[in-house]
């Protein structure tokens, strides 16, 4: 379970890196066999980084009020108490990966991308009849709870969030699922498993039986597919929204 409350944190951030991941597919193909090889790897290390917070540094002038709205999608306004949460699990991820956070303007652009698009995403789910009860994101954050105990809570600490904020991006997180799952192809077929498994093989010849690497294969490549097909439907959702930046 400790994988999936970093995934219900990372989850938003996926949305905007991946809409925002305009290199060419070439870029991405290439760098697919490296992804797949290290996947499990990476996981890991965020696990141990949850169980040994390091909080980043949030100044004043970098918050925003809670109840101040920041930007407005298609008439829903999106207001600092979701501003907030994602700006600090964005520098946080950003410092950790080594890369600069000096650019405050710019972390407020990629914020406030990230809420357009997460906005986008779930208009698009609620005009599909989908949605998320207050019942279900309790149930869900219950579980995680009772399961992950002081982890959950080193979790909150590290990116700064109250339970209230997790409960409102799990709900965003939910409800993303959701249309992932009713809206999206994301199967992975035994020949697409096979391929990628001979490609690998030939850099790799230690990468072991099909057998025992084919659960992460096929989880790495359906999460391909969702971030190739997230990335088109936000883009054309976009293309079609009215956004107004109101920060």
């Amino acid at each position: 379970m400790k994988k999936f409350i970093m995934l219900a944190l990372a989850l938003s951030l996926a949305i905007v890196l991946a809409a925002c991941a305009d290199d060419s597919a070439e870029e991405n193909e290439g760098s697919e066999e490296t992804e797949e090889n290290t996947s499990e790897q990476e996981q890991e290390p965020s696990s141990e980084q949850a169980q040994e917070p390091e909080p980043v540094e949030i100044t004043d002038e970098e918050k925003v009020d809670e109840e101040a709205a920041v930007v407005s999608v298609n008439g829903d306004e999106i207001k600092g108490n979701k501003y907030n949460p994602i700006y600090s699990q964005l520098k946080m991820t950003m410092q950790q990966s080594g890369q600069d956070t000096s650019n405050l303007d710019q972390l407020k652009e990629q914020t406030i991308n990230v809420l357009i698009e997460q906005q986008l995403i779930k208009q698009a789910a609620e005009d599909k009849g989908l949605e998320v009860t207050e019942e279900e994101v309790q149930s869900e954050f219950t579980t995680l709870k009772e399961e992950n105990g002081e982890q959950l809570s080193a979790v909150l600490e590290q990116f700064q969030l109250t339970e209230e904020n997790f409960k409102n991006q799990l709900a965003d997180d939910l409800i993303t699922q959701k249309f992932i799952d009713s809206e999206l192809d994301t199967e992975v077929t035994d020949e697409e498993i096979k391929e990628t498994y001979d490609q690998l093989k030939e850099q790799n010849e230690e990468i072991g039986e099909l057998e025992t690497v084919e659960p992460q294969l096929k989880q790495s490549l359906k999460n391909q597919k969702v971030q190739e097909q997230l990335q088109v439907k936000v883009k054309e959702l976009r293309e079609n929204a009215e956004v107004e930046t109101l920060i």
